[in-house]
């Protein structure tokens, strides 16, 4: 005997999606105490459902199949070769029974009164019946033993098709920002889930194959939602994982905003950096992500579009950049564009040998044209791997073994050299 689960039986559905196009589905169902049932076909599944990371909990199952065999004008034919159906001509208003003899390219039938074969014959097609290896939706089918007793039943599974992703924007108002962050849900497994837990994974979490990127065919962008609960972060492994405080429903093919974050008057720093190739300075926004700067949350990936409120009230947009999965304590650095009127050069001034060491001389030329001071941070790598610094015209910081950073502050209209000189050890090559 066989028993259909369907959404009338679901008791509780949550839903937790990772940055790269899955999801893992989380269901419980109630299953009613039958003796006399030995399958179970639970529907309303995910037709892009990962086959081999199904778990099924709470019953005896001796073997478990997916089923996607679903109906059609095309699998309908082929179930029906060598059965008997009915044409009908409604013109002529008489109808045949006949055999199907092949549908691969055209349909061949043999008239049961008559013995002739008939090639595409005009009329409708009448079938006795829908056979049952035939779908209407996809299934999860079990052979069980015996249910002595109802059941709760536990059943997970990854799917395809679903995907997350966090978008920002920030206001610049003075030395301040306004900092709003959205959660931008993606749908397209051909499931709905209703009233669903939902929970979305940052993180990196390896996969055996490789995924494909989906392509968002989204035919509806819903209206952006205003969270009446609280989103709760916390550390799943090596990840962390965003839990929304309320039931949320997405439809199939649909593109879903939630509002996780609106943080008023954020201070932040301009910082214009220059490196060997710059001829502008990049203008970057900087700020920290910490409690007593009214932030100090894991802030997941995304892009972030920064606007500029100028003194006439008058906002623009000025750039955008990648903000990087960002912990609590670490500083958000943002790229968002060129500085028109901070501009520089750099050279190599002279390259001496004494000994066995090479003493080179590097600077940079660097011109702030704005009305107001400015800071810049000048980026020089060496490429030698045996260094030390000799002489400098600012102080530096040592970034990296080989990335040192001169921090200038500029008066309007300056220009500033920037020189220093660095001994190369060479006996190491020799």
């Amino acid at each position: 005997m066989e028993f259909q689960s369907t959404h009338e039986h679901l008791l509780s559905q949550s839903i937790t999606i990772y940055n790269d196009g899955f999801g893992l589905v989380k269901e419980m169902r109630e299953v009613p105490a039958n003796k006399e049932v030995t399958e179970i076909r639970f529907m309303n599944v995910s037709p892009k459902i990962e086959v081999d990371s199904i778990l099924i909990e709470g019953l005896h199952i001796v073997e478990q199949s997916y089923t996607s065999d679903l109906v059609s004008k095309e699998t309908l034919l082929e179930k029906y070769i060598d059965e008997i159906i009915t044409i009908k001509n409604e013109k002529l208003n008489k109808a045949w029974e006949v055999r199907l003899l092949s549908v691969s390219d055209h349909i061949i039938a043999e008239r049961m009164d008559t013995g002739e074969i008939l090639i595409d014959p005009v009329g409708q097609l009448i079938f006795p019946g829908l056979p049952k290896e035939l779908l209407t939706k996809p299934a999860l089918v079990c052979k069980v033993m015996a249910i002595e007793s109802a059941s709760k039943v536990d059943i997970s599974y990854l799917t395809e098709g679903v995907e997350w992703r966090a978008n920002y924007v920030a206001k610049i108002s003075g030395s301040t920002l306004n900092f709003i962050g959205w959660f931008q849900i993606s749908n397209n497994s051909g499931m709905i889930f209703s009233e669903s837990q939902l929970q979305l994974a940052a993180g990196k979490v390896n996969r055996y194959k490789n995924n494909l990127p989906l392509v968002t065919q989204s035919s509806l962008f819903s209206a952006a939602e205003e969270p009446k609960f609280g989103i709760k972060e916390h550390s799943l492994a090596d990840s962390y994982v965003y839990s929304m405080g309320r039931p949320v429903t997405i439809l199939n093919k649909q593109t879903k905003q939630i509002s996780f974050l609106n943080i008023q008057e954020v201070a932040f720093r301009r910082l214009y950096k220059i490196d060997a190739h710059s001829e502008q300075a990049k203008v970057v926004v900087e700020f920290d992500n910490i409690a007593a700067n009214k932030l100090g949350m894991p802030l997941p990936q995304g892009v972030l579009k920064v606007y500029h409120q100028d003194d006439n009230g008058e906002m623009e947009f000025i750039g955008e950049d990648a903000v990087k999965n960002t912990a609590v304590q670490q500083k958000v650095s943002l790229t968002v564009g060129r500085a028109f009127d901070i501009v520089s050069e750099s050279w190599e001034k002279k390259r001496d040998r004494s000994g066995h060491f090479d003493y080179i001389t590097y600077i940079y030329k660097v011109h702030n044209q704005k009305s107001a001071h400015v800071r810049v941070d000048v980026k020089h790598e060496v490429f030698e791997q045996m260094w030390e610094m000799e002489s400098s015209s600012h102080d530096y910081e040592l970034k990296q073994s080989n990335e040192l950073e001169f921090c200038v502050h500029m008066s309007p209209g300056k220009k500033v050299e920037v020189e220093f000189t660095y001994k190369v050890n060479r006996r190491t090559e020799e």
